[in-house]
């Protein structure tokens, strides 16, 4: 059986979560990504993060407020979320429960490290 990991990498200053093997997003991945997230702001990084969600089916109630726990560390530094190639499936659960406005959604990577890059930049429509 596959173990859901998070795989994190800088691109040009800015940090890149992708999930592997998380067809239904585990919190565990989620909650690493925080840990990462703040070593990466204690070392200076910059406070915005891009969280591809390519292959990602299903994100649960567990997940979600891992990801609204990385908005609260992020605020305070002036960053922010950004998430790319969410399955309208996923985004749905963002919206019904009321989370999207806290994050920038976008539809690929290209876009959500322009918008990263450039913070005035503001997110085209939801997927």
């Amino acid at each position: 059986m596959l173990k859901p990991t998070v795989q994190i990498h800088n691109e040009d200053g800015v940090l890149v979560a992708e999930f592997w093997d998380c067809l239904r997003l585990d919190p565990a991945p989620v909650q690493e990504l925080r840990t990462k997230y703040e070593a990466h702001l204690k070392a200076g990084g910059r406070p915005e993060l891009v969280v591809d969600l390519l292959g990602v089916g299903f994100a649960g109630s567990a997940a979600l407020g891992h990801f609204v726990a990385l908005h609260r560390v992020a605020r305070p530094k002036n960053g922010r979320l950004i998430f790319c190639n969410v399955d309208p499936t996923v985004f749905e659960v963002f919206r019904v429960s009321k989370l999207d406005p806290l994050f920038a959604f976008t539809t690929d990577r290209a876009a959500a490290l322009e918008i990263a890059r450039n913070p005035e930049a503001s997110p085209a429509a939801p997927p």
